[in-house]
């Protein structure tokens, strides 16, 4: 079996008048990933936080009416069921399953038992309604857990594929800087959750790709996992716009890892320049920073923020 390759396009709900008529062009060949946790989100204002996340879940009911029938590449991103959203978003769900369902699948965020997918299948109804669950792997629980999970999976088929949360997993584990695609650090991660999608047949979704106008590394991202893991379907997440990431034929590109430095002073240098970047560059509508080299996450400001602490003389 060929490699098969997806592009899935992360999409904030938070002005959702703007993108219903991108989603109609773009959903012919790639997947979109409607999103309700973390690109809704005021780390600095819960009130704020609060306000988007209703917006987000007007702006699902809002596509969810103007969606075409022949449309069945969209997925949904709810909030963790560990926060008080995630009730909100299973019953919006819910009511737009109930009038027209245009959703192929639900991205679950910080899995780390099967037991929260049996959970979305009971207040759902899964099978019936024609869902798969895409289980967010972020953090080390959730790796020793995986297989277990599929495991668990065999019975149901509830699971259509398998996300890495490279963010959240290097928060969790306070790891500074964040590797990156280039880093062999990266990949370490990553292969164990391959691995283990290649056995049970899932497909491995990446993380999202956090370089800005880097068309040639992510095509050297896809070259890796063609050339390393032969049979796999995979899929490859963007969060910024760019259409050179959508014309992906035979990248040729060699993707060439080294060992991320351990220089203290690099690190502190490096910290201070995400924290300030975030800070200047985040849209109050938004959880993220833009700047014309990285996507900022969340994520990465706090991990920043949290080695500064630790790490700078007073």
């Amino acid at each position: 079996m060929k490699n098969k390759l997806k592009i899935y396009q992360y999409l904030s709900l938070v002005r959702y008048k703007g993108i219903s008529k991108f989603i109609k062009n773009f959903v012919k060949k790639n997947s979109i990933i409607l999103d309700l946790e973390d690109s809704s989100k005021d780390i600095f204002n819960n009130k704020n936080t609060n306000r988007l996340k209703k917006l987000c879940r007007e702006g699902l009911v809002y596509l969810s009416e103007k969606s075409n029938k022949k449309i069945n590449n969209i997925f949904v991103r709810i909030n963790s069921h560990k926060t008080k959203y995630f009730l909100d978003d299973i019953n919006c769900l819910k009511k737009i399953i109930k009038k027209k369902n245009f959703i192929k699948g639900i991205f679950v965020p910080k899995v780390t038992d099967y037991t929260i997918l049996e959970k979305i299948n009971n207040l759902i109804n899964l099978k019936k309604n024609k869902i798969s669950l895409v289980p967010m792997i972020e953090s080390e629980k959730g790796i020793k857990n995986l297989e277990n999970i599929l495991i668990k999976d065999k019975k149901n088929d509830f699971i259509y594929g398998v996300h890495y949360g490279h963010f959240d997993y290097c928060l969790s584990k306070k790891i500074w800087p964040f590797p990156e695609p280039y880093h062999k650090e990266y990949w370490n991660i990553c292969n164990i959750l391959i691995k283990l999608c290649q056995i049970y047949k899932k497909q491995f979704i990446q993380t999202p790709f956090p370089l800005i106008n880097k068309p040639d590394l992510f095509y050297g991202c896809i070259n890796y996992i063609k050339t390393n893991y032969k049979d796999l379907s995979f899929g490859m997440t963007v969060v910024n716009y760019n259409e050179a990431y959508f014309k992906i034929k035979n990248p040729k590109k060699v993707l060439r890892l080294k060992m991320q430095g351990k220089n203290k002073k690099f690190k502190i240098m490096f910290a201070k320049k995400i924290y300030k970047n975030y800070i200047n560059n985040k849209n109050n509508k938004k959880s993220f920073s833009l700047t014309d080299k990285w996507f900022i996450p969340p994520h990465q400001y706090l991990a920043a923020k949290y080695y500064l602490h630790k790490n700078e003389k007073k």
